[in-house]
């Protein structure tokens, strides 16, 4: 009876365990086939700026360097600068000796008096040209004089001979000249200068005031002093010799006047204008970026193999460790729009001037949207219209 059982019983445990198994799959197969959504990459629509710029590398250049020379023949008695040194306006960099200094003080001197002559010679055109005793003395001598006349002239008509007649003749000749003497003098002291005399008198001043001047400013000179602020490039002057003037004593630059010399090519050059914004970079300053302006462009080819067109930009600050030499790379901004809908460049592929064709992706597809497009900047391009902030955008 026990031998009949035990295979029925094996069986009903096989039929339970394939019954569960199908109930089971059953269960679990939709899952298994249910459709998966596959999201792709996108990128936001956000509010930017959009800039176009122009690249342009240059290099600093120094906008106040200047010569100072040796201001007169002379010997140097103290030099007090060398290169490498800062300066401040009017300081002493080197001295003459005494010699020179006595001549330039004697120059000046005799300037001076010339100066002081002119200038008397000049007034006294204005004014009348004697006092009144002086006038009144003179028209005594005068009337005294017309009475010599009068007398001499009767003389010579009562005269009886010839011998007296020639000695009342020479005797009249003497007192009309001294007559017309005293006449001149006095109509010239009563009288005033004319236009020609005042003219010819200003011209002698003229030249009289430019030689004095030039006669200070030599004797101011002596001392070889610092034009402005600055640092002193180069020196060649020597202790104790002597130098002709106008030989080059220091070269000084005022290390803060700095400017770029950049360059630009014949494609870019019709796209800049002065007073475009500019953005500067400086390998010797990698941590700051310095802002600047075009100040001026040069419309002349550079010698050379590629067509290059110089253009000037001027430094908006200039921060410690620049100085002349330095290599510089300029982005000059020739278009801008600030604060507009934006995507990056990459995602807008143009389909006409001013349309595109972007994939928004709506949560469950991607779909197609024609877009209205403005500036085209290095980085983003502006939308006109089409999408709106926070919309997605896949990449492409």
């Amino acid at each position: 009876m026990m031998k009949k059982v035990g295979p029925f019983l094996f069986l009903l445990v096989g039929v339970a365990i394939v019954a569960a198994a199908g109930y089971f799959g059953f269960q679990s197969s939709p899952a298994q086939i249910a459709p998966t959504v596959q999201v792709p990459q996108t990128v936001a629509v956000t509010t930017c700026d959009v800039e176009q710029t122009v690249t342009a590398p240059g290099v600093l250049v120094n906008t106040s360097e200047t010569t100072v020379k040796m201001p007169v023949n002379g010997r140097l008695a103290q030099i007090l600068v060398r290169p490498g040194d800062s300066v401040h306006a009017g300081q002493v960099l080197a001295e003459l000796d005494a010699v020179a200094k006595t001549e330039a003080q004697a120059d000046l001197l005799e300037a001076k008096e010339a100066l002081e002559t002119s200038k008397s010679e000049r007034t006294s055109m204005d004014y009348g040209r004697a006092t009144d005793k002086f006038l009144k003395d003179l028209q005594a001598q005068i009337s005294l004089a017309k009475k010599t006349v009068t007398l001499m002239r009767n003389l010579y008509k009562e005269a009886e001979n010839a011998d007296e007649r020639a000695q009342a003749l020479v005797n009249l000749s003497n007192a009309e000249s001294n007559l017309d003497k005293l006449t001149a003098d006095y109509n010239w002291y009563t009288g005033k200068a004319s236009d020609d005399d005042k003219a010819a008198a200003d011209t002698r001043l003229a030249l009289a005031q430019a030689r004095y001047d030039a006669a200070r400013a030599k004797r101011d000179s002596l001392d070889v002093l610092a034009p402005f602020d600055g640092v002193i490039l180069e020196s060649d002057a020597t202790l104790g010799a002597t130098f002709p003037a106008d030989h080059d004593l220091f070269r000084i630059a005022d290390p803060q006047a700095l400017e770029v010399e950049a360059n630009v090519t014949e494609e870019d050059y019709p796209l800049l204008s002065p007073g475009m914004e500019t953005e500067l970079f400086f390998d010797a300053r990698a941590d700051v970026t310095i802002t600047g302006k075009v100040q001026r462009i040069v419309p002349k080819r550079i010698a050379g193999d590629r067509p290059l067109y110089n253009i000037y930009i001027s430094l908006d600050e200039v921060p410690d460790g620049l100085v002349e030499g330095m290599t510089s790379d300029a982005a000059v901004t020739i278009a801008k729009r600030a604060g507009v809908l934006c995507l990056p460049r990459a995602v807008v592929r143009a389909s006409g001037a001013d349309k595109a064709n972007v994939k928004v992706w709506d949560g469950l597809q991607a779909v197609t949207r024609q877009i209205e497009v403005g500036l085209r900047g290095d980085a983003f391009v502006e939308i006109l219209a089409g999408l709106k902030e926070g919309e997605q955008v896949v990449v492409r």
